[in-house]
């Protein structure tokens, strides 16, 4: 007998390619989140080692070209700030999309399961009505 997927199978198949799909996202934007954050964490210790040497005298140029990196970094940080946040999320709006396909797969693979059970029985039961019945009337 030939067992033909039923369309619960197919469902949780479809279900389960989408969550690979959101799962590849999350690792990809998990990846640029670290990266970012290090990159951050790198531009802020720049930052605190530009603020530290303010000793002496300095020349006009010198303090233009010292103010003009400062400000460059400021901007830098602040953009990398954004783009974390924003990374931070979309990592939790793809995590809460990754938990629901978990509850869909589940819900698919359970009516997959009572599809799979209920079609057994009918053909139990159609199987029964073909054995032929002996009558006994002593």
């Amino acid at each position: 007998m030939v067992s033909k997927k039923n369309i619960f199978d197919k469902l949780s198949l479809k279900k389960k390619m989408e969550l690979n799909k959101q799962h590849q996202i999350s690792n990809h934007l998990t990846n640029e989140s670290n990266n970012n954050s290090e990159l951050l964490n790198q531009l802020k210790k720049l930052q605190e080692g530009t603020e530290s040497s303010s000793l002496g005298l300095k020349s006009a140029s010198f303090l233009k070209s010292e103010t003009w990196y400062s400000q460059k970094l400021s901007e830098e940080i602040s953009l990398k700030e954004n783009k974390q946040r924003f990374l931070n999320k979309e990592l939790r709006e793809i995590e809460s999309k990754i938990a629901q396909q978990h509850q869909n797969v589940k819900k698919a693979k359970q009516k997959a399961s009572e599809k799979r059970k209920k079609e057994k029985y009918e053909l139990e039961d159609k199987l029964d009505a073909m054995i032929p019945k002996i009558n006994k009337l002593r």
